[in-house]
């Protein structure tokens, strides 16, 4: 059984027969019930769903970020499924593992980072640095810090571009070795730019 929404005229939720109504993304979607498959999956389907698995693996403990980092990346996904079509197309290697140095956490057309760098001066801390530019200096610093180990530490309104640096107390991962993300975010969060990847770094 479905339940009409906004009436005879609207989008229905549920099931009817062989069709599922729902909503999605404020638009009301109707599509038949999936077909049973007997035949074998190819090779290049067996694939695919490994680089699935090897990407939503990687993702899931930085939701936060991609969620936001990612959310125009297409206008047909949130930010999550933006994040997840993106590594998988791009950041997977051949033995179905995440390449991060081709991974991005954020994406968009603001002016990405320039000069960026980053270093460990202190325990427990991370340097992020890079220059500022003039007419974006009210975007704010998006940082990721991420160990293979799914250890993470990062902020998503960091530091003001025109401050030149953020520092980042990261104890929470002392010890490991992460890999690093910089990019940037608009003061009202609705714009980001392409994160850059600055490398793996031991946080002492």
């Amino acid at each position: 059984m479905a339940r009409l929404i906004d009436g005879i005229n609207g989008p229905f939720r549920g099931k009817v027969g062989s069709i599922v109504g729902y909503v999605r993304n404020g638009q009301g979607i109707i599509r038949g019930l999936p077909r049973k498959i007997s035949k074998a999956p190819s090779q290049k389907q067996l694939d695919n769903r490994k680089a699935m698995t090897a990407a939503q693996a990687w993702l899931k403990f930085i939701k936060p970020f991609v969620r936001v980092g990612f959310k125009n990346y297409s206008r047909k996904q949130h930010g999550f499924g933006n994040a997840l079509s993106y590594l998988k197309l791009n950041a997977i290697k051949e033995d179905f593992t995440v390449d991060p140095s081709r991974a991005m956490i954020s994406w968009g057309d603001l002016p990405g980072p320039l000069e960026p760098g980053v270093s460990n001066p202190e325990s427990g801390v991370l340097e992020f640095t890079w220059q500022p530019i003039l007419d974006h200096e009210d975007d704010h610093a998006f940082i990721l810090a991420y160990s293979p180990d799914t250890l993470f530490d990062g902020s998503t309104c960091g530091a003001r571009r025109d401050a030149g640096k953020h520092i980042l107390k990261c104890g929470i991962i002392s010890g490991e070795e992460v890999d690093v993300y910089l990019g940037f975010i608009s003061e009202d969060r609705q714009k980001c730019s392409n994160s850059v990847y600055l490398g793996r770094i031991k946080v002492t």
